[in-house]
């Protein structure tokens, strides 16, 4: 208002007092100048104070979202850990864990399969699965290592298929007790071959028994699987008796 005094003043005692409406003018384009800054000075300064808090605002929002988003992935963690955990507990109790039900019909289904099986080394192979029943009746053994032996066990049955052999055997061949050779090609073939070599015969899966083969008819051929089993040829192929393959049940 000071610098308002003065110019007025300075008006009055100008040659412009004479006329007082050009004074006047000229005060008020002046006071309008002046409010006009301030006024765009404010308007500015609140523009800008805006665009701040409109960008705090949009941070927030952003920090909310990614917060939210944590926290629900969080919570599902610890979904997935307490049904982990509650799992972990149901199997560690050996009464009633549900792996039960699963190594009784593993146990049985071993069982089966070995008395259908080839009657190759029958009866080392009924003492381990005996063994091992032994040991599923159990109660007190704990259910690790039923699992570990019942594993052991198929994976032992699962490499007979790849594998070939040789053996000699006591058995009764036409009602006389004598020593053959018995040779298994995976579980595809098993036959024997008496020490004269007389006699060969091959087991039939259909009827579980042994088919005692004429005359001649694969007699090289099995003693060559013999020798092929045992290391003392290398491998070939040879003409063997095998039962016809049929559909999986």
């Amino acid at each position: 208002m000071k610098s308002l005094y003065y110019i007025s003043r300075s008006l009055v005692r100008s040659p412009l007092a004479r006329r007082p409406l050009a004074a006047a003018a000229v005060v008020l384009t002046a006071l309008s100048s002046t409010l006009s800054t301030q006024t765009f000075a404010q308007t500015d300064s609140l523009q800008e104070q805006f665009q701040q808090a409109n960008t705090a605002l949009e941070a927030l929002t952003l920090t909310n979202t990614q917060l939210r988003e944590r926290i629900a992935r969080q919570e599902q963690l610890i979904i997935e850990m307490a049904a982990s955990i509650e799992h972990a507990a149901l199997l560690a109790d050996d009464e009633n864990s549900p792996l039960n039900g699963l190594i009784d019909r593993m146990m049985s289904d071993i069982e089966q399969f070995v008395e259908s099986d080839l009657p190759f080394e029958l009866e080392a192979r009924r003492r381990q699965v005996e063994r091992i029943r032994g040991l599923i009746d159990n109660p007190a053994a704990p259910i690790s290592q039923k699992l570990a032996m019942l594993i052991s066990l198929y994976q032992a049955e699962g490499a007979y298929g790849r594998s070939l052999e040789t053996y000699t055997q006591t058995m009764e061949v036409n009602g006389v007790e004598q020593e053959v050779t018995l040779t298994r090609i995976g579980r595809i073939m098993l036959a024997y071959q008496t020490a004269d070599r007389t006699t060969t015969a091959v087991w039939d899966k259909e009827t579980d028994q042994w088919v005692e083969l004429s005359a001649g008819e694969y007699r090289t051929s099995l003693t060559r699987a013999m020798n092929v089993a045992n290391g003392s040829l290398n491998a070939e192929l040879i003409n063997i008796p095998i039962s016809a393959p049929v559909a999986a049940q």
